[in-house]
Parts: C-alpha cells; sequence; structure tokens
C-alpha cells in the first residue's frame, strides 16, 4: 500500500499544478482602499398623508473592482421613529467600477408649524473602503410656516450685542477654498465659519445655480453667461478649474498649482470626504440639501431675463426648507430686494444699495437712523472706494461708510452692521475694535484663526 501511495502522489502534484492557470504571471497587486462617505442632507417633510424621501448617497472617491457594501441603520435624534420617519435598516452596494449608491428614509408629511427635525444614519463598511465617519445626520424641514408678516427682530438675532463677529465665508473663502462650490462651503464650515455666503443666479432652464459672476468664464473651464446656459450645460463645468489656494483664480501660474483641477470632470480623485459633485457649480437646492445646520446669507442676483419669477422661484425654495429665521436674503439691487419681500416677508434681509446708500447719507454727523422695520442688517463695505463702477455714486465720490457713529446709529436702529469685504488682518481687527456684527472675507481661515485667539493677545504679526 504504501508503494502505491508513492506513485500517486507525484501524479496528485500534477493535476494540482493543472488546475492553475499556467500563467507565469504575478498575482496583482492589492488595489488601495477607497475613501468612502456619506454627506449630510435635508428634505421638506411634505403634506400630511405624503411620505417624502430623505436621500443620503454613499460616496467612493476613486472606484473598485469589488463591490464595496454600507450596511446602515437609523436612529432618532429630535425625529421620533414610526413619527416622523420610517425606520430603516439594511444595506446598499456600491457596485464594482461605480462611485455612489443612495440609502433612502421615508419620512411623514404633516401640517405642524414646528423646528425641523433631525435623524441619524449609522453606518459601516464592508469592502475595500475607509470610511471618513460612522454617522451621517438627516433634516426633516418644516415646510408648513406662515410667512405673511416681518421677520422678527425683537431681539434681532443677526446682532452680536458685544460679543466678537459672525465669521462670514464669502462665497466658501474665495482665497482659501474654490469659491461658491459645497466642497468651499464644507471645509470653511468645518474650520468654523458661522454664516455660508452665495450668490444666486438664474439659468436659462429657470434653475437656481451658486455663482458669483455673471459669466462662468473666470472660476470654470466655459465660457459664457450663466442666463444663457442650461443647469445641464453648467454641470458639466470644472468650478476649481482656476483656483489656486491661497490666491484665488490667477490664469498664470503653472499647472502644478491648481491642485483641484480636472476633480469635477474625474480626471483626478477627489479628497477623502467628498465627490465629483463638490467640484461643480452647485445649485441652492444642493445646497439647502447639505447645510440644513448652517447659518446662510443668500445673495439674490438681477433678473436678466425676465421671465423666471427670480424672486418668488427663490423664496418658494427657501420656505420649503424652513429657512426662514437662520438666513438673510440679500440684494444690492433694490428691484429685486422689494420684489422678494414682497414674496416672503418672514425671511430676514439686509437692506439694498439704494435704500441704504440714503440712509447712510443721512446719518452723518449728528443725523439718525431711522426705524428700518422690513430689513435685519445693513451690509456694507469700509468706505465706498469699493462700490467705485456700481453706477450709484457719483464718480470720485469718497465716503468712509463704517465708523463708530455708523455702528452706533445702525445699532440703535436695531440693525445689525455686515462689513464687506475684508481681508487684512489689521482692517479685520479694526472692525472688530468698532464694534460690528459680521465680517466678510475672502480669507474665513485667518479670521477664524483670530476669533479663536483671546482677544489680549490678537495680533498681526
Amino acid at each position: 500500500m504504501n508503494t502505491h501511495r508513492n506513485l500517486f502522489l507525484p501524479i496528485a502534484i500534477a493535476l494540482l499544478a493543472g488546475c492553475s492557470d499556467g500563467s507565469d504571471q504575478p498575482p496583482p497587486e492589492p488595489v488601495a482602499p477607497s475613501s468612502l462617505s456619506i454627506a449630510p442632507t435635508a428634505v421638506p417633510e411634505g403634506a400630511p398623508g405624503e411620505m417624502s424621501t430623505l436621500r443620503f448617497r454613499a460616496t467612493l472617491t476613486e472606484p473598485q473592482p469589488a463591490p464595496v457594501r454600507v450596511i446602515f441603520r437609523t436612529e432618532g435624534d429630535s425625529a421620533r421613529p414610526d413619527i416622523d420617519f420610517l425606520p430603516t435598516e439594511g444595506d446598499v452596494t456600491i457596485a464594482a467600477g461605480a462611485l455612489s449608491a443612495d440609502i433612502t428614509v421615508e419620512v411623514f408629511g404633516n401640517a405642524l408649524d414646528e423646528p425641523a427635525k433631525t435623524l441619524r444614519l449609522v453606518y459601516s463598511v464592508d469592502g475595500n473602503a475607509e470610511p471618513t465617519g460612522d454617522t451621517a445626520l438627516g433634516t426633516i424641514a418644516n415646510d408648513d410656516a406662515l410667512c405673511q408678516t416681518s421677520a422678527d427682530k425683537e431681539p434681532n438675532p443677526w446682532r452680536v450685542f458685544g460679543a466678537d463677529p459672525l465669521n462670514y465665508a464669502h462665497r466658501g473663502g474665495v482665497i482659501d477654498f474654490p469659491e461658491n462650490t459645497l466642497y468651499a462651503y464644507a471645509e470653511v464650515a468645518e474650520v468654523g465659519a458661522d454664516v455660508l455666503e452665495m450668490d444666486v443666479y438664474q439659468t436659462l432652464d429657470n434653475e437656481l445655480v451658486i455663482l458669483h459672476d455673471l459669466t462662468v468664464d473666470r472660476t470654470t473651464n466655459g465660457e459664457g453667461r450663466v442666463v444663457d446656459l442650461t443647469l445641464a450645460e453648467l454641470r458639466e463645468l470644472d468650478a476649481a478649474y482656476w483656483f489656486v489656494p491661497g490666491v484665488g483664480t490667477p490664469r498664470d501660474r503653472p499647472e502644478a498649482d491648481y491642485v483641484f483641477r480636472g476633480i469635477a470632470t474625474g480626471d483626478r480623485p477627489p479628497p477623502p470626504g467628498y465627490s465629483r459633485e463638490d467640484f461643480r457649480i452647485p445649485t441652492l437646492e444642493e445646497a439647502l440639501r447639505r447645510f440644513a445646520g448652517r447659518l446662510l446669507n443668500v445673495e439674490l442676483k438681477p433678473d436678466l431675463d425676465g421671465v423666471g419669477d427670480y424672486e418668488q422661484q427663490i423664496a418658494t425654495l427657501l420656505l420649503r426648507y424652513g429657512r426662514t429665521h437662520d438666513i438673510i436674503a440679500a440684494s444690492f439691487v433694490d428691484e429685486a430686494a422689494n420684489a422678494f419681500k414682497r414674496a416672503a416677508p418672514c425671511i430676514p434681509t439686509s437692506v439694498p444699495l439704494g435704500q441704504g446708500t440714503g440712509l447712510v447719507l443721512g446719518a452723518q454727523g449728528p443725523g439718525t437712523i431711522p426705524p428700518v422695520p422690513e430689513h435685519v442688517s445693513f451690509q456694507v463695505p469700509p468706505d465706498t472706494s469699493q462700490i467705485t463702477g456700481e453706477g450709484q455714486l457719483p464718480e470720485g465720490f469718497f465716503l468712509q461708510v463704517v465708523n463708530e457713529d455708523f455702528v452706533a446709529d445702525a445699532h440703535a436702529a436695531n440693525l445689525a452692521v455686515q462689513v464687506w469685504t475684508i481681508n487684512a488682518c489689521e482692517d479685520m481687527l479694526q472692525m472688530m475694535a468698532l464694534g460690528v456684527d459680521a465680517i466678510m472675507t475672502d480669507r474665513p481661515v485667518l479670521l477664524q484663526s483670530l476669533l479663536d485667539t483671546p482677544p489680549a493677545e490678537r495680533r498681526c504679526d
């Protein structure tokens, strides 16, 4: 028997060897794991008897050759299971080669004017991906608020009453981050900025997008006016194409300096925690879904075509997401500001440029500012040099707008003083000394570093 076993052993070895693919190639190198993230999201609750869908998106930074599974469950926060939302648990799979999969939670509508409610999505990952967290916040927005009276100003929630000013991230931080992108707003919120400032234009097909300029030329790899382009055309563009950290959007830098270029188009992976969409031109609704718990400042631009009911459209969207107290709708265009105020008197607004100019000039010296019950704040430059060319002031006219007298007069009229655009450290300290309520800046990281420093130690060394 031992002899037979010895005869069969080499045959068995040969048979086993024949089961291989016969290739001399080494096994493939292991693939580096992707980052997986789930961003916070919000949804209007809907009417009684209706169910709305709170949609979380699980996103990889890079596709994987094998599926990635996300295991999840919901937990109540201020939202109550079976009353405000349908408890959900299970898993979803991001297919091999894909970048995302959706997780949906059904929420129950009602007709109560009540604060927004939140739930938590708790998740883990099975597969070649490393999660950036283990929970994501979902907000059920109140869409039942009546909006027939002016915003409550007693007390004015946008005044700081002697405390440090609010850190207003102008366009998400023009110098610190690629402006007006979801990536910029998420990053600057993480830094500690208090208010996310964004400008809204209407597209050719009457969608609302976040962009500062009349055209896409300065910040993207495209050309043309926003009003002449559809949302689909805008979504193809790279909104971080010309951004250089610490500088803004110069055109004369080496290719390597444009560190975010190509993320939106898929030519470069996004940073952990983000997706390609975070570097495209976002819609206003995307920002409302993503930043439900953040103070916002939405600037209305001129309605260039006049056919889309622009101001009413913005008002309706803000009301659907319950943004009636933690937002300011601003505009330098008096017609736009007045049209918005008629559409949504309950949403806080700032004094528009024409009206504000009259109030500022009338308050010079011994003058005072009369009550302005329809608005909650002034949004002004430190002096009139920043508005030269706007067509509102005579050429060569100069006035120091923000000084002790103006701040005192504005506060006496119960108006917050929010000053733009302050980028130098010394100017930030000067505005703090004057007691302004907010500093709008392209450098919110610098401003936050000052605010995080004890007042007696704040310096610009």
